[in-house]
């Protein structure tokens, strides 16, 4: 798949490289202030792989070469090189448009970039990478990598400790600025921008054959068959079996905005890969994180963001030793935020109603693991080059799923681990117990 075409007009180029290097002024990586005179010589957009790194979208590097705005006697270099990340849609192949359309993930995101972050991290600061442009089916961020961040999993999907604690960290931080800033405008979120965090992971009353239902009924079937390949549950299958598709669509009801519990601006879509973590001068240890990708955005409870980031890159043997200590860390982060505006988070979501909507919601996580993971966790020899052709598309994503999953689950000991794990977790405390 070649590299996309770049349909932005010399101001907005302009633009885009004029707040770039404001925001270097104003984090001190220039210690200058910055000219407006400088002039765009010329651009190049390259792919980050020869492979996709994601099925959505099309991800890019913008080079931008412009005269040295900070040319002086000390530094006689006539050009600077800028250095963007891009995400566009597929614009060359029809049918995964034909499925963003549907879908209506790319203007979503768009619409969180340009109306809702930046009122959010006016009050707690940064959760997501600084966009610079989003319009024309084409988001244009800062380049993260350059300054230091990156992913915090291996193959497998998981992190450790530090690395959810640095996550939910700035989970809390996201979360209770929604809060704030609903205060602050005396409506609710759903009112303010109702496009941006509209439903559209688990949109309720669709039809059968929605992109979304169609999604969700082939990695049904995908464990289904993992199911009979188990002999644990020999003796139970038939029951499991009915009970799966079932016990696995509550996820439609509980993705939705709650009348119980507060909502709040949500990401709903955290796996280990959708989180870039900063690290320690030793590059040991996590400081900071953005989180990625805001396609499915909703308004929520908290809950279902949290327990998504404490489910899908950990395992069950993972959360039954820490899962209560690190929501407890949350909810106390998440107070002493709301503390420092003046307003107690009891206002909002009291402890009894935090733990009550864990046990409410606990099972989305392990859902969500499931959805997300027999996609996410498949080895990249059999994900290579179906993603970047409209007929390997429709087969990962429809006419090829099972096929594919259970080549992996028969062939590749972490995607095989990985499943049953979460697949054993859901099935022992949500259909037989």
């Amino acid at each position: 798949m070649g590299a996309t075409t770049l349909q932005l007009s010399f101001k907005e180029m302009q633009e885009l490289c004029f707040n770039s290097l404001q925001d270097c002024s104003a984090t001190k990586e220039i210690l200058t202030a910055v000219p407006e005179d400088f002039r765009v010589i010329k651009y190049e957009l390259n792919l980050i792989a020869e492979h996709p790194a994601g099925y959505l979208g099309v991800h890019q590097y913008l080079l931008v070469e412009i005269s040295n705005p900070f040319k002086s006697d000390h530094n006689d270099e006539t050009h600077k090189v800028l250095r963007f990340f891009t995400k566009s849609a597929p614009m060359e192949i029809p049918s995964r448009m034909a499925y963003l359309e549907e879908f209506g993930v790319f203007k979503k995101e768009i619409l969180v970039y340009r109306e809702v972050l930046p009122h959010l991290e006016q009050i707690f600061g940064q959760v997501a990478p600084r966009c610079y442009y989003a319009d024309k089916n084409m988001l244009i961020f800062e380049d993260l990598k350059r300054k230091g961040y990156r992913m915090g999993a291996k193959r497998d999907g998981l992190l450790d400790y530090q690395h959810l604690s640095c996550a939910i960290k700035s989970l809390a931080k996201m979360h209770a600025a929604s809060l704030i800033y609903e205060t602050r405008m005396k409506s609710k979120m759903n009112a303010l921008h109702p496009d941006a965090v509209v439903e559209n992971a688990y949109p309720l009353n669709m039809k059968t054959n929605h992109v979304r239902y169609q999604n969700f009924s082939n990695a049904v079937n995908v464990y289904k068959e993992i199911l009979r390949l188990l002999p644990k549950y020999e003796k139970n299958l038939e029951n499991i079996l009915r009970q799966l598709p079932e016990t696995m669509q509550k996820i439609f009801d509980l993705s939705q905005t709650s009348n119980k519990y507060c909502n709040v601006f949500s990401h709903a879509d955290l796996w280990a890969n959708n989180v870039m973590f900063q690290y320690s001068p030793d590059d040991h240890e996590p400081i900071d994180c953005r989180f990625v990708d805001f396609q499915l955005a909703r308004y929520a409870p908290p809950m279902l963001d949290l327990i998504t980031i404490l489910t899908i890159p950990t395992s069950r043997e993972f959360r039954k030793s820490h899962l209560m200590s690190l929501l407890t860390e949350y909810y106390q982060y998440m107070s002493h935020l709301m503390k420092r505006e003046n307003l107690s988070l009891d206002q909002f979501l009291t402890q009894e109603q935090f733990y009550a909507s864990f046990e409410e919601f606990r099972i989305c996580g392990l859902i969500e693991s499931l959805l997300f993971s027999h996609l996410t966790i498949l080895p990249g020899e059999l994900t290579q080059g179906l993603t970047s052709s409209a007929n390997g598309f429709s087969d990962f994503f429809n006419r090829k799923r099972v096929e594919i999953c259970l080549k992996a689950f028969h062939t590749d000991e972490v995607y095989r681990t990985r499943l049953c794990d979460m697949l054993e977790d859901l099935v022992d405390n949500f259909i037989l117990n």
